[in-house]
C-alpha cells in the first residue's frame, strides 16, 4: 500500500501541475486517475490515421511563469502558435476580427501539454476510480491523515489530499471529510456540458480560418483539426463542439441523434461535412465552468489537508487550471 505526503486525485492539468511542483520540492506524491492516461479535458484520441483533439482546443499565456513555460515548450517543438484570434460565425456569416494575443496548440495533440508537465519517473495510477476519501481510523501511519479508497480497497494513505475534479464529483468523493460550509461553497460552482463531434474528412470544409467561434443555437465551435499538426501530409479532420445551452438541453440524447443534428446544423451554415469515416461523438458532462469559485484553489474549512483544484477555481482556461495546481502546491511544500 502507498503511504505518501500528498495524494492527488485527477491527472488533469491542475493535478499534473501540482504534482510537478511537489516532486521538485521533495514531497512524495501519488497521482491517481480513472482514465488510461493524463490530461483530463486536454484530450486527444486516435481516430483512423490521425489524432483528434476533442476537448480543449487552444490556450493562451498571460502570466509570467506560464509564458516562460510556453516559450520553452515552443522551442522544444511541443507547442506552436496556432492562431492570433478566431473569426466569429454570427447570423450565418463568418465575421473576421482583429488579431490579438497568440493562441497556442500542441503539435502532436493537446494531451501532450500534460505529458510535458509530468515529472519523469513520477508514479501514476491510471484506470483507478477513486470512490471516497475518508479519515484514517486509529493512529496515523507515518503522519497520514486520510485514506483514499477505490471501492472496498485502499489505494493509499496520505497526509494531504488534492482533488482535481468537477465540484459535483468532488462532493460525492469527499463527502466524509467536507463540512456544511464546504458543501455550500462548492455548490455555488456550476459546469457547462458539451457534445463534441470530430473525425477525418474526404474534403475540407469551406472555411479560410483554422477555426471559428459560433453564436448559433446549436453550434459553439468549429475547428479544422488538422491545422494544428506540423506534418503537411496530415489527413484532413474537423472538430465541432455544440453550444453549452444546446448540450445541456440534449445531455442524455443518443449519440447518433446528436451527430444528425450537428451535421444538419453544419450544412445549414454552408459547411456540409464530407466524412472519410464515421466520426467520434463524445459527451463532456463537465466541459467548462459557467460559475467559478473565484479563488486559486479550494481549501476545506472542516478538514485540514483537504484541497481542490481545477479550471473551475479561476474561471476556466488552460492557464487557469495549471495556475490552480501551482498555487495549491505552493502551500504544501
Amino acid at each position: 500500500m502507498h503511504i505518501v505526503d500528498v495524494a492527488i486525485i485527477g491527472a488533469g492539468l491542475a493535478g499534473v501541475a501540482a504534482t510537478g511542483d511537489l516532486i521538485a520540492a521533495g514531497k512524495s506524491v501519488l497521482l491517481i486517475d480513472k482514465s488510461r492516461g493524463v490530461g483530463g479535458r486536454m484530450a486527444t484520441r486516435r481516430h483512423g490515421d490521425t489524432r483528434i483533439d476533442h476537448g480543449a482546443q487552444f490556450f493562451t499565456a498571460r502570466t509570467e511563469r506560464f509564458q516562460k513555460l510556453v516559450e520553452q515548450l515552443r522551442i522544444q517543438g511541443v507547442i506552436k502558435v496556432w492562431s492570433h484570434g478566431f473569426p466569429l460565425l454570427m447570423d450565418g456569416v463568418v465575421v473576421s476580427r482583429p488579431d490579438g494575443h497568440p493562441r497556442y496548440a500542441c503539435s502532436a495533440g493537446m494531451s501532450e501539454l500534460a505529458k510535458a508537465l509530468l515529472p519523469a519517473g513520477v508514479e501514476v495510477l491510471t484506470s483507478t476510480q477513486v470512490t471516497a476519501v475518508v479519515p484514517v481510523q486509529g493512529d496515523a501511519v507515518d503522519g497520514a491523515r486520510y485514506e483514499v479508497l477505490c471501492g472496498d480497497s485502499t489505494v493509499c494513505l496520505a497526509r494531504d489530499v488534492v482533488l482535481n475534479m468537477p465540484p459535483v464529483q468532488l462532493l460525492q468523493v469527499a463527502q466524509a471529510v467536507l463540512g456544511a460550509a464546504d458543501v455550500t461553497t462548492l455548490s455555488t460552482v456550476t459546469m457547462e456540458p458539451c457534445w463534441a463531434m470530430g473525425g477525418c474528412l474526404s474534403q475540407d470544409i469551406p472555411l479560410d480560418a483554422v477555426a471559428v467561434e459560433c453564436q448559433h443555437p446549436i453550434l459553439g465551435w468549429i475547428s479544422r483539426n488538422h491545422t494544428r499538426r506540423s506534418n503537411v501530409s496530415e489527413p484532413l479532420s474537423i472538430m465541432v463542439h455544440a453550444s453549452g445551452a444546446w448540450s445541456a438541453e440534449h445531455l442524455e440524447d443518443d449519440p447518433a441523434d446528436v451527430r444528425a443534428v450537428l451535421e444538419s446544423a453544419m450544412a445549414g451554415i454552408g459547411m456540409p461535412i464530407s466524412w472519410d469515416s464515421d466520426p467520434l461523438i463524445h459527451r463532456w458532462r463537465y466541459a467548462k465552468p459557467a460559475v467559478s469559485l473565484n479563488a486559486d484553489y479550494f481549501a476545506s474549512t472542516a478538514s485540514a489537508g483537504i484541497y481542490a483544484v481545477g479550471d473551475w477555481c479561476q474561471g476556466g482556461r488552460v492557464e487557469g487550471a495549471i495556475s490552480s495546481g501551482w498555487s495549491v502546491a505552493g502551500i504544501l511544500v
